[in-house]
């Protein structure tokens, strides 16, 4: 029980970001003032009774003036609450319907889809003159979200800086879950 409210609790239970690059200017490196992501890896995690209990997602970004993140202080427009800007990593869980076609995940309590794999990345801009960032997220979000036990499911992902520039789209392979 315990370990279930854990991850219903934190969905993000955690993001490592590792930066590479730091104090080169965007020109040198090549790096757009646009995000760019890569995924890296997907990896499974089971719980004691050997089902799937938590999805880890390994991401790597490069961002040419490292306006990557957000301050627990953010929070009025374009950041707030109800923005689509107030998690600056979303991720959407897929499902597929059947046909071999993935729709998102739909809430079945609430018939709307499933939102809450968001990430809100924490403020990474180094100092200094020269703000180009690259780097590895690492993002564990849970494998039932609304206790809803998808089988077959694809993530989607994007990474949108202070700008409001948005990455490209990266998805998962098919992931088979054990519930």
């Amino acid at each position: 029980m315990l370990g279930k409210l854990f991850i219903q609790g934190t969905k993000v239970i955690s993001v490592i970001i590792l930066l590479a690059t730091c104090g080169c200017t965007p020109d040198s490196l090549g790096y757009s003032l646009t995000p760019v992501i890569q995924l890296q890896s997907v990896d499974i995690i089971q719980n004691l009774a050997q089902k799937d209990s938590i999805i880890k997602l390994t991401i790597l970004f490069e961002d040419g003036d490292g306006d990557i993140g957000l301050s627990d202080s953010d929070t009025i427009a374009p950041y707030d609450s109800g923005s689509p800007f107030a998690h600056n990593l979303p991720i959407i869980f897929m499902e597929d319907d059947g046909t071999g076609n993935f729709q998102e995940l739909i809430n079945e309590q609430t018939g709307k889809p499933y939102g809450n794999n968001h990430a809100r990345i924490p403020n990474i801009t180094p100092k200094g003159k020269f703000k180009a960032v690259s780097g590895e997220i690492i993002v564990k979000i849970t494998a039932n979200p609304a206790a809803q036990n998808p089988t077959k499911v694809l993530l989607k992902a994007k990474l949108i800086d202070r700008a409001l520039n948005i990455s490209n789209t990266i998805s998962t392979p098919v992931l088979v879950l054990t519930h």
